[in-house]
């Protein structure tokens, strides 16, 4: 299973705005010199993180991109999650009950609630201050 760069980058952008949280906001060229990519694909990556509520941006001068909450309330997985939609990593893991499309699915949902429970269990804080074990 490859995770997207979407991934990658987006929690190195959450690292970055953690380890300036609350005080100081983080520009989009700052995040872009830091992560080495385009200032667009910075802003498609910024723009999933503030639709899913974990990051917001003001305009201006002086303004940039924040975390919406501190970083010991923002899992990793919260934030995976919302750059890999949802970690679906095959149709049937999204059914509540018990999926008779493949000899597979429980396989396959096994493994999806291993991941999200091993993402969920690290927080931002955690990764920031390399607590992560």
């Amino acid at each position: 299973m490859k995770l997207s760069s979407k991934t990658h980058y987006g929690l190195m952008a959450c690292h970055v705005l953690g380890r300036n949280y609350p005080e100081v906001p983080v520009s989009a060229s700052t995040l872009e010199s830091y992560i080495a990519v385009s200032g667009k694909y910075i802003e498609k990556i910024m723009r999933t993180l503030t639709g899913r509520g974990i990051v917001t941006a003001n305009r201006g001068a002086s303004g940039g991109y924040f975390l919406t909450r501190e970083p010991a309330l923002i899992t990793v997985g919260e934030i995976v999650r919302a750059l890999e939609d949802n970690m679906e990593i095959i149709e049937c893991v999204k059914s509540e009950g018990k999926c008779k499309c493949c000899p597979s699915s429980a396989v396959w949902k096994k493994l999806y609630d291993g991941i999200n429970d091993l993402l969920d269990s690290i927080t931002l804080e955690q990764m920031i201050k390399g607590e992560v074990k």
